[in-house]
């Protein structure tokens, strides 16, 4: 892993750039800079100077860790092999940085003795890092260091940094040594060129130019540092400068204007674009007044740090970040991907938009611009001229290929080699697109869904290849929220209709008596429960069942159309209910996997206008009778089925007079999670005391279990009630029944 991250790193060159101020002696510099690298960037750090005589010698150690004391010493007095392949003298025989994955082999070439090698191993390095210290054009010494002990290794990119860090550190070294020695106004020049940045700008009171380096130049893209001594003014018509929340800056908002009226600002960043090139950059102007000793303004010292990398990341993380939030927040494909495009504008680009493939061509669903007026012409835009997969354009060749484009310069002959008829050329030339991006929708290696197209227009900035990138990863996540999204959607589809086919279209109408019901599905919508009941005329009377399979999904699907089907046939052919339940049991037995099943199953016969139930249970929660009001448990608590071979199961006769009501519900009744505990037998019990009818009964459980719930639903609710219809010259009601059809939510 790398040794630091972004923002460790930009702090490490900020303490490094306080220490180098030159107001530290030599070695209290030493000391502090060791300090700040050790253990931030490096387990152990070394710095080695060229003496005046050319010999060089050790200015200081640091190391982290156990016996550091011990090995600090050790390290300041060990001797250096002259001619070593790799190490200190190679770096300053060479000129040349070096990172080492350090072996056996290297530390017996770095070694002096026996003794020098087991202080090498006792330092544990996995990895080091030599580069050269320079400054003023000469090379100082060198600064070295090494990660093991904390785990780290020092990768390429950490060299590059080392050898950005080493530059910091040369001047701090060098600015200590001059502090020695120059005086007045040239010790406080030099001290606050050393505190800046590489680039820096002097200019006097009157604003003319009194110093500036090439770094300068070649920061604000300028193609030498004499060009620099342009006014303040020639220099920022160079350039669009805009603030961190978009806003456009002008010479006066810049940290320069009130240091020259003497008052210290403080830093700005500032998002920097080049009007002839388009190049962004992420530019920290930071500025200094000097005084002379009569207190009158002598110089401005203006420093410009480019932080372009750093500030890119973050943006990149921030984006990423919202984005993944949007599309995860709902599964509305197109209005999530609607989100994302205004996200992308404008901190990625001027305008973006995203495009599905609909057979063979592209439909636009999502477009933002940085001009909200010109949202609805990209829209026309894309609804006259649909683009199709033989089209030419970028956005037709991405889907066809799945390779990203990248179209830094948008020129009038790329224009022209699209094959566009003159009216649409003519409407993107008054866009005054400059530089265009397209990248794939994709997902899980299958072939492009759509294209997600950025355009710079307005900003008058281009893309680089770091934008390519961004923008690849955006379309990969885009592409696997749509992907998920359809895939829910037809999961949800499919379960709904599954779900409707597992229970009765409607209940059947039973002479004498009245039915109600009541389903509630757990889970997301793309879950099948595994909960059903059915009622169907059987030889004599009716059935009527509830029951529970194990599971959910696809396999307790399959498991209630076997139950609930199997338990119709038998009904039928037998008219009874303990027959019908070993025949369900059988065909559970001869599945090849252990398949559970409950049931309670209910026989109601009208017999010389008398009318009675005759209850089975099979593993099932017992039915409840219900008469004037007072609920009752019924039934003989039995095996569930799918267990056994055989097994017993008893069935339970009872009268049902008029009002009467027998209901019949599954565990996910009882099992309700509550705030503290399940919704139980006794809430039951209490919820259908008093109830008048099948209809009141169900409206009751349903009530009770809903206030009472905490959370979501976590098991299939299903209850079936059945009254006994008074007759109809008592109640002076029609003599068909009473049916109140299940609700599906």
């Amino acid at each position: 892993m790398s040794a630091t991250s972004q923002g460790d790193r930009c702090d490490l060159l900020a303490a490094i750039g306080e220490v180098a101020d030159g107001t530290l002696s030599l070695t209290d510099t030493v000391k502090r800079l060791l300090e700040i690298v050790v253990p931030a960037f490096a387990d152990l750090a070394l710095l080695d100077a060229i003496g005046p005589s050319g010999e060089v010698r050790r200015l200081g150690a640091r190391v982290e860790g156990p016996a550091r004391a011990e090995l600090e010493g050790a390290l300041l007095r060990r001797r250096r092999v002259v001619g070593a392949p790799v190490g200190v003298g190679h770096a300053l025989a060479t000129g040349q940085s070096q990172l080492l994955t350090v072996t056996e082999a290297h530390l017996e070439a770095l070694a002096t003795s026996e003794h020098d090698l087991e202080l090498l191993r006792a330092l544990q390095m996995r990895t080091a890092l030599f580069v050269p210290l320079r400054a003023r054009g000469r090379t100082l010494g060198v600064f070295a260091c090494a990660v093991g002990r904390s785990g780290r290794e020092y990768t390429g990119r950490d060299l590059r940094f080392a050898e950005v860090l080493a530059g910091r550190i040369a001047l701090a070294l060098d600015n200590a040594g001059l502090s020695e020695r120059v005086t007045g106004l040239e010790q406080r020049l030099e001290a606050a060129l050393a505190n800046l940045a590489e680039a820096v700008l002097i200019r006097d009171p009157q604003g003319r130019m009194v110093f500036a380096n090439q770094a300068a130049a070649r920061l604000l893209g300028i193609e030498s540092a004499d060009r620099l001594a342009a006014s303040s003014e020639e220099l920022m018509s160079l350039y669009d400068a805009y603030d961190e929340s978009g806003r456009r800056l002008t010479l006066d908002d810049l940290p320069s204007a009130p240091a020259e009226r003497g008052e210290f600002p403080e830093p700005l960043l500032v998002r920097n674009v080049v009007r002839a090139t388009g190049v962004e950059r992420w530019l920290l102007h930071k500025a200094t007044p000097v005084f002379n000793a009569d207190g009158s303004l002598s110089m401005v010292v203006n420093v410009v740090e480019d932080v372009t990398e750093v500030k890119r990341a973050e943006l990149a993380q921030r984006l990423l970040a919202d984005a993944g939030q949007a599309l995860a927040s709902s599964l509305d494909y197109e209005q999530t991907l609607q989100l994302v495009a205004q996200l992308a504008v404008p901190g990625l680009a001027d305008w973006c938009g995203v495009s599905m493939r609909e057979g063979d061509q592209l439909e636009q669903v999502a477009v933002a611009h940085v001009d909200p007026e010109k949202v609805e012409l990209a829209r026309n835009l894309g609804q006259r001229f649909p683009t199709r997969l033989s089209d030419p354009s970028p956005a037709a060749e991405v889907l066809r290929t799945g390779v990203p484009r990248l179209l830094p310069e948008l020129s009038d002959e790329m224009l022209a080699a699209l094959e566009i008829d003159q009216e649409r050329l003519a409407i993107i030339r008054d866009l005054h697109m400059r530089s265009v991006i397209v990248v794939p929708l994709v997902a899980g290696g299958r072939p492009p869904i759509g294209t997600l197209t950025l355009v710079m227009a307005e900003s008058g900035r281009t893309f680089d290849p770091d934008d390519l990138g961004l923008a690849e990863e955006l379309g990969r996540r885009a592409g696997t929220a749509v992907e998920n999204a359809r895939l829910y959607t037809e999961r949800s589809r499919i379960a709904a209709a599954l779900q409707r086919s597992l229970l009765p279209p409607e209940l059947p109408e039973l002479p004498g008596f009245r039915l109600a019901s009541l389903y509630r599905a757990a889970g997301d919508q793309n879950e099948v429960g595994g909960d059903f009941y059915d009622a169907f005329a059987v030889p004599g009377g009716w059935m009527i069942v509830v029951g529970d399979v194990e599971g959910r999904g696809a396999e307790a699907a399959a498991l209630t159309s076997l139950s609930r089907y199997t338990l119709r046939t038998a009904g039928k052919l037998l008219s009874d209910p303990i027959a019908a339940l070993r025949e369900l049991n059988t065909a559970l037995r001869e599945r090849p996997r252990l398949s559970l099943v409950t049931v309670c199953c209910a026989v109601l016969r009208e017999v010389d206008g008398e009318a009675e139930a005759e209850i089975v249970l099979a593993g099932h929660p017992p039915a409840y009778h219900v008469r004037d009001g007072v609920p009752d448990p019924v039934g003989v608590f039995a095996p569930l089925l799918g267990v056994y071979d055989s097994a017993e199961w008893e069935a339970v006769s009872l009268a049902l007079r008029p009002g009467d009501q027998l209901v019949l519900y599954t565990d996910g009744v009882l099992d309700t999670v509550g705030e503290h505990e399940r919704f139980g037998e006794a809430r039951l019990a209490e919820a259908l005391n008093g109830a008048e009818g099948a209809a009141d009964s169900v409206r009751r459980i349903q009530a009770a279990v809903g206030g009472f719930a905490h959370g979501p639903q976590v098991d299939d609710t299903a209850v079936l009630a059945v009254e006994r219809a008074p007759a109809p010259e008592t109640a002076g009601e029609p003599s068909g029944p009473a049916v109140l059809a299940p609700p599906r939510g």
